[in-house]
């Protein structure tokens, strides 16, 4: 049985889950979102997305998979 990317459908390794194409490209686009955020730490989805043009969902998506943190500037100390 031959699988397919999740992506794009393409015919890609047994037990992956994208095509090394598909892969590359959320690779390419996770760095570029990483570079922005330790430029500018305190962005939020919407301005990552505006200066990255990844879409606001998927940013969101590499939050809830773990693969981004994010993290509470604001957290009061001494208390």
């Amino acid at each position: 049985m031959k699988d397919f990317c999740l992506k794009c459908g393409s015919e890609m390794s047994p037990g992956e889950y994208t095509c090394k194409v598909c892969g590359q490209n959320d690779m390419d686009e996770y760095r570029l979102i990483r570079n922005y955020v330790r430029s500018f730490p305190n962005s939020n989805a919407m301005q990552i997305a505006n200066a990255t043009g990844i879409s606001v969902s998927k940013i969101l998506r590499y939050i809830r998979d773990g693969s981004l943190t994010v993290v509470d500037s604001h957290t009061r100390r001494g208390r």
